[in-house]
């Protein structure tokens, strides 16, 4: 085993699954068909998500008392890390137009996203955070 656990993965804030099929098949399914794909793939994402949210506390203890040290990434690398993948993802872009464009919306999305999860959510977690490490939970 690894002796060091380094932390946040960066590239990955959350998991996420994608399900792609090609526009011109999708239109020529029927309506119900399409509804009971797109409903299959939301409860596959969200049960993902649960089981990631549910599995990994005890992954993470289970790690320590095997004997893993928690160790940060420090912000110098992250920062590089951030600049390498948006200088990737331009490079990509410049010669994929389809990349592109999706990928600006869902930067677009992400900006908007984090405006609201610095009033919501981001804040009473780090709130309960903090008082977790006071004991208080």
């Amino acid at each position: 085993m690894a002796p060091y656990y380094y932390y946040p993965g960066w590239w990955e804030g959350g998991p996420m699954l994608h399900f792609f099929i090609n526009t011109a098949k999708w239109q020529k399914l029927p309506k119900n068909y399409r509804a009971i794909l797109t409903a299959a793939a939301a409860k596959a994402n969200v049960e993902m998500q649960a089981k990631y949210d549910h599995l990994n506390p005890g992954a993470l203890r289970k790690l320590l008392a095997q004997g893993a040290k928690l160790r940060p990434f420090s912000g110098e690398i992250l920062e590089a890390c951030f600049r390498a993948a948006n200088e990737t993802y331009a490079e990509i872009g410049k010669t994929n137009a389809e990349f592109k464009k999706i990928h600006d919306a869902i930067m677009a999305y992400r900006n908007d996203a984090f405006l609201w999860e610095q009033v919501t959510d981001g804040t009473f977690d780090n709130f309960m955070m903090s008082q977790q490490r006071k004991k208080m939970l």
